[in-house]
């Protein structure tokens, strides 16, 4: 064959194929060969029909067979002989589905595709960085204590003092439109914040409009009444929202102290601040450690300059969103939880998503240049914490990751944090003074 291979664009090829006609006529004469063995026409036995009659009935599906053989054999031998890696499915020219095949003539057909992009990564060792204190104040550790013991909090009743935010009250309610009492109720549980709801409306302010009020006071809303209110002849329409306060409870959080400490399983006060301080320290490793891959990152893509062709962008969109998905999943978040954030994950902008791209091919690059690969040992390890995380066997996580084909994202993101973790090593790290 002869072919032209030319530039079509930003990680674009296009493929100009020419098959002689002798390729062509060889091709028929094999086809038509295998068409006269495996064929049966009536009157003659399986392999015996006359040459003339089989070319006569199957020309059509023979000329289709050596056509489809011929382009695929063409365009597979061009990517293997060219080094071509294509990106996505390749585009014929337009007219590709009315190509046929002419015995005597030789056949010629386009073929565009895109390719990842070639690129250099130029001085990745010895990356100058600055890895963020770990300090832990004792404001964070009495922040912190604070945090557990409003965990524990229960709710009280409160004899004297105003209502404050995040407060629930016990009142009496009673709505009237044009002075006329639509709807009423007694000891109605409200929970006090910017915005809660009361008969189904939505009441914005509801704390600043509360706060302050005893046990006893009165307080009249204005409100529009929503389109869900439980009258719906009266959906939309201006309302007065009369409360009367029955009671106020409180989330009162124990007392900080010894007894505090041993319901969470410590033998002293003081041993709780340690475990404290000891997990603060674990968090605050794991936030300089995600910033110095940030950091790692930012400069690769910096003085690495390329373009990414669009159906790779396109096809890898998805496949990050599994990875922000599987990110989740691993730190234990709730599959509810997990849903919503996917939602905002597809909305992030396009610019972000070329960036975390760019950047995994940079890493991939990185990895075959330093031989870093993942073993199976190593993945079965991930597959069991992430059964953990969940509760599982991780026989049911490598099934289910299997069967959805997701096998291979897990394994790309393993080795791209393995490579990660052989340029943080690399790297020239500069530790900022504590505090």
């Amino acid at each position: 064959m002869n072919l032209t291979i030319e530039d079509a664009g930003p990680c674009k090829k296009l493929l100009k194929f020419e098959i002689p006609k002798e390729t062509i006529e060889s091709e028929f004469e094999k086809k038509t060969q295998e068409a006269c063995s495996a064929v049966q026409l009536p009157g003659f036995r399986k392999g015996r029909a006359p040459r003339k009659l089989v070319e006569k009935r199957f020309e059509t599906q023979i000329k289709e067979d050596v056509k489809q053989t011929i382009i695929s054999e063409s365009y597979e031998k061009a990517l293997e002989e060219n080094k071509i890696e294509p990106v996505g499915d390749p585009k014929f020219d337009p007219d590709f589905g009315n190509l046929n095949i002419e015995i005597g003539k030789p056949l010629a057909f386009d073929v565009t595709l895109e390719v990842l992009p070639i690129f250099e990564v130029n001085e990745y060792k010895g990356i100058p960085l600055k890895k963020k204190a770990i300090d832990v104040l004792d404001e964070e550790i009495e922040k912190t204590l604070k945090e557990l013991a409003l965990q524990k909090a229960q709710l009280s009743v409160i004899d004297s003092g105003g209502i404050e935010e995040r407060d629930v009250i016990i009142c009496d309610c009673k709505i009237d439109v044009d002075s006329i009492t639509i709807f009423e109720d007694n000891d109605v549980e409200i929970k006090v914040l910017d915005e809660s709801k009361i008969a189904n409306t939505a009441i914005p302010d509801l704390a600043g409009k509360l706060k302050g009020k005893t046990t006893g006071k009165s307080c009249v809303i204005d409100v529009i009444l929503s389109n869900d209110f439980t009258i719906r002849e009266y959906c939309g329409k201006k309302a007065k929202i009369n409360l009367v306060v029955n009671e106020i409870k409180r989330l009162i959080p124990p007392e900080i102290d010894e007894n505090f400490a041993k319901t969470l399983n410590s033998k002293s006060l003081d041993d709780l601040k340690i475990n404290v301080r000891k997990r603060l320290e674990a968090n605050k490793n794991i936030w300089a450690e995600n910033d110095l891959r940030k950091q790692i990152l930012d400069t690769l893509l910096a003085q690495t300059q390329f373009d990414l062709p669009k159906d790779f962008v396109d096809r890898h969109t998805e496949e990050r969103l599994y990875k922000h998905q599987l990110d989740l999943v691993k730190r234990g978040v709730p599959f509810e939880e997990v849903q919503k954030q996917t939602e905002a994950i597809k909305n992030a902008s396009e610019e972000s998503v070329m960036k975390e791209l760019k950047a995994s091919l940079i890493l991939d690059h990185i990895a075959k240049k330093e031989k870093i690969f993942v073993t199976e040992n190593e993945v079965d390890q991930r597959i069991a914490e992430i059964a953990y995380s969940y509760n599982t066997d991780k026989k049911i996580v490598r099934k289910q990751l299997e069967t959805h084909g997701n096998l291979s994202y897990l394994r790309n993101e393993m080795r791209e944090d393995k490579a990660l973790a052989f340029l943080i090593k690399e790297a020239k790290i500069e530790e900022e003074a504590k505090k």
